[in-house]
């Protein structure tokens, strides 16, 4: 087992760190005014990095889920909004080209729209009503009727990041008329930035942190889809979204949020050694109670880096299955405390005068603010974790509220 970098895993690695710290000196701005990181999303476009998710054999860089999950975490320390919701295309992209069912016809199709025409994706998965502690609240409730030459979508999605700059988002529907809740199409819907026929954006997207991700929700009514654009069919969708696609469903937002962690570090570092105390000579960087607080942040994130880096080798290696999911769910678990520690520390060791509006870490502290929350949150993974860890199958567990109908179990051990 390595986790080193390749040589293009470190370009590309790089280049998320060049392009952070131009991405950098627009975060605040995008940040008050909670809007679309455009320029950023084009620069990146220029930068080859659409098929920063493709395999090489269909056109992309190839660089695998862990060269993905090193670049996104240094581009995260640069705009955390742009990372979260540029993670999206990569979802969207990366989710497609390994799905097992979907037809190398239409996996190229899509490499060759993101690649070659420098179309931008998203991923839009939340229902308006789910809850990152209960994986079956997120079974679709968005309806696919069955139309002559394609699909109409019916309802609503919820927390859509970057679907406003988008051209497709891909999503899953429930078939109408199907009684298995868990019955699901993914669909590459073709959504003109929010300007296609039957679509409405309702701009709710007012928050605490991720300003600029602009995770709005979106209202299908009557939106065509046509059958080409039809990616496949699944009776599991739980098992279909979290375990086959454990790397994109959450090992990605996990990697953002890791970077965020690591930009506030390195942030707090140069903030306490540039800071001096009246009367003192050394900088408060050597005071024992701050060089604690660096030191268990520093190990906290490293360890954490560590577990990410693994899940993704071990996904490159080994693909999808039930082992992949506890290495990426570990991971997950791992980075949501440590990265809510870190900017509670962070905050602590700098002092009052670092959350100034003018400061970034004001803006990097709000933006971690969701790293245990971001599905599925510490509470679930933990319980996920110490199931898989005990040898348990989750399919055995009791439901932990009181279901109005019957659901199947949100992910098995097959």
């Amino acid at each position: 087992m390595s986790i080193q970098l390749n040589e293009e895993q470190k370009r590309v690695a790089n280049l998320g760190k060049e392009l952070a710290k131009d991405f950098a000196t627009r975060a605040a701005e995008h940040d008050r005014d909670r809007s679309a990181p455009e320029e950023n999303y084009k620069k990146l476009q220029e930068a080859g990095l659409f098929g920063v998710a493709i395999p090489k054999e269909y056109g992309g860089l190839g660089v695998g889920f862990l060269g993905y999950t090193a670049f996104v975490i240094e581009l995260a320390q640069g705009c955390a909004s742009t990372a979260n919701s540029f993670n999206m295309h990569a979802n969207a992209t990366g989710s497609i080209l390994q799905h097992p069912d979907i037809p190398e016809n239409v996996k190229r199709k899509v490499a060759k729209l993101a690649i070659e025409k420098g179309k931008l994706m998203c991923t839009s998965v939340s229902e308006p009503d789910s809850s990152s502690l209960l994986a079956s609240a997120y079974t679709p409730s968005l309806e696919a009727r069955k139309v002559e030459g394609g699909y109409t979508l019916h309802g609503k999605k919820a927390f859509c990041s970057m679907v406003e700059s988008s051209d497709y988002v891909y999503l899953y529907a429930h078939p109408e008329g199907d009684e298995n809740l868990q019955a699901s199409i993914g669909f590459l819907v073709p959504i003109d930035k929010g300007n296609a026929q039957g679509v409405t954006i309702h701009d709710v997207w007012d928050m605490h942190g991720m300003r600029a991700t602009r995770s709005n929700t979106v209202e299908y009514n009557g939106t065509f889809v046509p059958d080409e654009l039809l990616l496949h069919k699944t009776d599991e969708f739980l098992n279909d979204f979290i375990i086959r696609g454990a790397n994109w469903s959450f090992g990605g937002f996990a990697a953002v949020y890791l970077g965020i962690g690591v930009g506030i570090l390195n942030f707090a570092s140069g903030f306490l050694k540039n800071r001096v105390a009246k009367g003192y000579a050394q900088s408060q960087a050597y005071h024992p109670d701050i060089r604690k607080r660096i030191g268990n942040i520093a190990s906290e994130l490293h360890a954490s880096e560590l577990a990410i880096k693994y899940a993704a080798w071990h996904s490159d290696t080994y693909g999808a299955g039930i082992e992949t999911f506890y290495e990426f769910i570990k991971a997950k678990n791992s980075i949501g405390q440590a990265v809510s520690n870190t900017a509670k520390s962070a905050t602590i060791a700098c002092g009052a005068s670092s959350l100034m509006k003018k400061v970034p870490l004001e803006r990097m502290i709000r933006d971690a603010a969701t790293a245990p929350i971001m599905p599925p949150n510490i509470d679930a993974a933990a319980d996920q974790v110490g199931l898989l860890t005990m040898g348990l199958n989750p399919a055995d567990a009791l439901p932990p509220l009181q279901a109005k109908q019957k659901l199947i179990a949100p992910v098995t051990t097959s």
